[in-house]
């Protein structure tokens, strides 16, 4: 008798596990895209300018957005000649390359909004989307032109120089705008608070206003 509850039991047990959701593992987690030494985004090199837009709130119910905005914004905090430096970006999880853009003028410091397919209209940036193991997504924006490092449908592990921050585009000044896309929804916002969504895609968030953590998954 009491072998047969256990057994019963057992295969219950078994059973509840497989309907559950899968683990939280199997998503990808995120490192900030953007070099973090000293010459690049540390020291204060780079700040947050924008985040996802929530209906007129950030994701902590903050004023750190504008209307729309679908991604975050990481601005250089010297401006044009930071980006004459050179500031790479960096793949902020394993993926493939799954598109990508490069040659348009990259020295654009507002949006041309009477032409999206001129000099720093909505259609002329410089970018690349990767596309990772779960299916979600990574786009990269704004790009300086000619830094690309690789070619469409190239395999890279996490944290891979793979161009350098630009202004190209629709553009005010050098930043790069991270957005995070999910299938079967759309964009997401990999930062969670109050405002936003419940869940981090970060490896490490951070704090408001700061910059997220640089370990990979």
């Amino acid at each position: 008798m009491i072998r047969a509850l256990t057994r019963k039991l057992t295969l219950a047990l078994a059973l509840t596990l497989l309907a559950l959701p899968a683990a939280s593992q199997a998503q990808t987690m995120f490192r900030f895209p953007i070099s973090m030494l000293g010459d690049q985004c540390g020291n204060g090199g780079c700040v947050v300018s924008a985040y996802k837009d929530y209906g007129g709130r950030d994701y902590a119910c903050g004023g750190v957005r504008y209307s729309g905005h679908t991604g975050t914004d990481y601005a250089l905090s010297g401006g044009f000649g930071k980006m004459d430096y050179g500031v790479w970006v960096m793949n902020a999880a394993s993926g493939v390359i799954e598109s990508s853009v490069d040659g348009y003028y990259d020295r654009c410091n507002y949006w041309n909004q009477s032409n999206p397919y001129a000099a720093c209209g909505l259609y002329t940036a410089n970018y690349m989307i990767m596309r990772h193991g779960d299916g979600s997504k990574t786009l990269y924006w704004h790009l300086k032109k000619f830094t690309q490092q690789f070619a469409r449908n190239t395999s890279l592990s996490c944290a891979y120089w793979v161009a350098q921050v630009g202004s190209s585009g629709a553009s005010t000044g050098p930043h790069l705008h991270f957005e995070y896309w999910v299938p079967g929804y759309g964009t997401d916002d990999p930062y969670g608070g109050a405002c936003g969504t419940p869940f981090t895609r970060w490896t490490s968030q951070g704090a408001y206003r700061g910059l997220p953590g640089i370990a990979c998954q």
